[in-house]
């Protein structure tokens, strides 16, 4: 139980932690947390009571922050993360459509995918990558400053949630390397010095409004009218499987109250774009597959909430919904990693979602297995039928379960959740 017990109060807690997520791995379509809830209780002696996991999402004594700290050290244990290892921490944001006054921090928030302004939460999010193989880690909610009179913690920008939120508690192994990757929104140069007094380095995108000042000189430019000043090399460089080729020019550069910084402009047929690194000695190929690796976390976006309904949590509190989200990154890592063990499977490079369900589809086969191994092959075909579906119906969760039963209900009780689907969870917590 060491990897997650200390993060939870009580046992009660680590046993109700071990119960939902369980649940959230099993359940292959949208749910809800009621939904889940439900799932994971009856009303007989032994289980608890949805209340309880409501309870244990609103009140009970443990921090998402500290169970996303203890995910990080879980992932860089079982990738053999150690000296002379690089970890990228991608930081991006995503915004779910809500309305009414039914959920804390529901306001007027820019929605990219949209291009407009809507009601709903936006959440800073982030991303862990290691080598090729990436986890969501840790999402904190944005609040407005006009609301953050509601809450107990003072208003801060989506630069300061990122920095004082994500990046510092993040403990990375010894003589590992941290860079942390992210778009021109969450730029500010005091927020970037943060970082690199911290001992990471950071890749980031850059205006071409903003300014930068040649190595030795007083005066500063802008970067667009500066990079308009360099020699251009093709570079190709392949990221995610794609080989993509741009006209680059790069120079170390100084930036007011930042220092210097190695600037990097990429141009295509017709887009150009600027970026800065804190690194003045990575090459520019390597700082656009840096830029291209960014795209992991909307990935992570889209794949959550679609495998594991990272947006479909209908709860009303701000650390309610903070921890459900950090419940669901979890299980994300737990199935993923245990997908990593298939190497093979890996190499060939499917998406994510293949990879989540390849991993989903064993835990329905071991399920299974599971059964027929409980079903005693000498009895009348009837009964082992009957014994089939008695076994089913107790593991209601599954996909299994669905093509057997059409009208079953949807709860297990606790003391009878799969093996299987609870092992990765334990296993994890027995480290």
């Amino acid at each position: 139980m060491a990897s997650f017990e200390s993060v939870f109060s009580d046992r009660r807690n680590v046993t109700s932690f071990v119960a939902f997520v369980s649940a959230v791995i099993k359940t292959e379509s949208r749910h809800t947390v009621s939904e889940l809830a439900r799932g994971i209780s009856r009303p007989d002696a032994d289980a608890k009571s949805g209340r309880t996991y409501r309870y244990f999402l609103g009140d009970a004594v443990w921090s998402a922050i500290d169970l996303a700290q203890h995910q990080a050290a879980y992932i860089f244990d079982q990738l053999d993360v150690g000296a002379g290892d690089e970890i990228l921490l991608h930081i991006d944001d995503t915004h779910v459509s809500k309305t009414g006054d039914a959920t804390d921090g529901v306001a007027r928030l820019y929605n990219p995918v949209k291009g407009e302004t809507e009601l709903g939460n936006k959440f800073v999010t982030s991303c862990l990558q290691v080598g090729e193989i990436y986890f969501p880690y840790l999402a904190r909610m944005y609040i407005k400053e006009e609301l953050a009179s509601d809450f107990d913690e003072p208003f801060k920008k989506k630069t300061e949630i990122a920095v004082e939120k994500i990046v510092t508690p993040l403990q990375i192994p010894s003589g590992a390397a941290l860079t942390v990757v992210f778009d021109s929104a969450y730029y500010a140069g005091d927020k970037v010095k943060q970082i690199t007094n911290q001992g990471y380095d950071v890749v980031c995108r850059y205006k071409s409004s903003y300014h930068v000042s040649p190595v030795g000189v007083v005066w500063d430019l802008r970067v667009d009218d500066f990079a308009s000043t360099l020699e251009y090399e093709d570079v190709t460089i392949t990221v995610r499987g794609r080989k993509k080729t741009y006209s680059v020019a790069s120079e170390i550069v100084e930036i007011e109250g930042l220092g210097r910084v190695k600037s990097v402009t990429s141009k295509t047929d017709d887009v150009t774009r600027h970026y800065i690194s804190t690194d003045l000695g990575r090459p520019a190929a390597e700082i656009l597959e840096l830029v291209e690796h960014r795209w992991n976390i909307e990935t992570v976006h889209e794949e959550s909430n679609k495998q594991f309904g990272f947006k479909q949590y209908e709860l009303w509190g701000k650390q309610g919904i903070e921890r459900y989200i950090q419940l669901v990154f979890l299980a994300w890592t737990l199935v993923t990693l245990n997908e990593q063990a298939d190497v093979g499977f890996w190499e060939d490079g499917g998406g994510l979602s293949v990879r989540l369900n390849h991993a989903q589809a064993d835990l329905t086969a071991e399920t299974v297995f599971q059964i027929t191994e409980e079903i005693d092959s000498s009895l009348p075909r009837a009964e082992r039928r009957e014994a089939v579906r008695e076994r089913v119906y107790f593991y209601s969760w599954s996909s299994i379960a669905n093509f057997f039963i059409t009208d079953y209900r949807l709860y297990i009780p606790s003391n009878q959740l799969c093996d299987f689907y609870t092992e990765i969870v334990q296993i994890a917590m027995s480290q």
